[in-house]
């Protein structure tokens, strides 16, 4: 079952320290932290960086997320862009 939990404006930049910023207030907001496996993004390099930034901020109150393990690319999106290069 899939929910969507928050929907906010990211104000300033869509850089990937602002969005871990954003996604992490939205984790503490509703009791999330330290329960959250994985992030599923599109291929854009901010999102690499928002998962290395969200494994800093988790570290810093001694929750466990590994950047390199927890971020998933979306597999239509990636579909989508091997077909445009055939």
């Amino acid at each position: 079952e899939e929910l969507l939990i928050d929907f906010c404006e990211l104000i300033g930049e869509h850089s990937g320290e602002n969005m871990a910023q954003a996604v992490f207030e939205t984790l503490e907001l509703f009791g999330l932290k330290g329960q959250v496996l994985a992030i599923m993004a599109d291929n854009a390099s901010n999102n690499d960086t928002m998962c290395e930034a969200l494994q800093a901020l988790c570290a810093r109150e001694g929750i466990i997320f590994n950047a390199r393990w927890g971020r998933l690319w979306c597999l239509p999106h990636t579909t989508h862009l091997a077909a445009l290069s055939v």
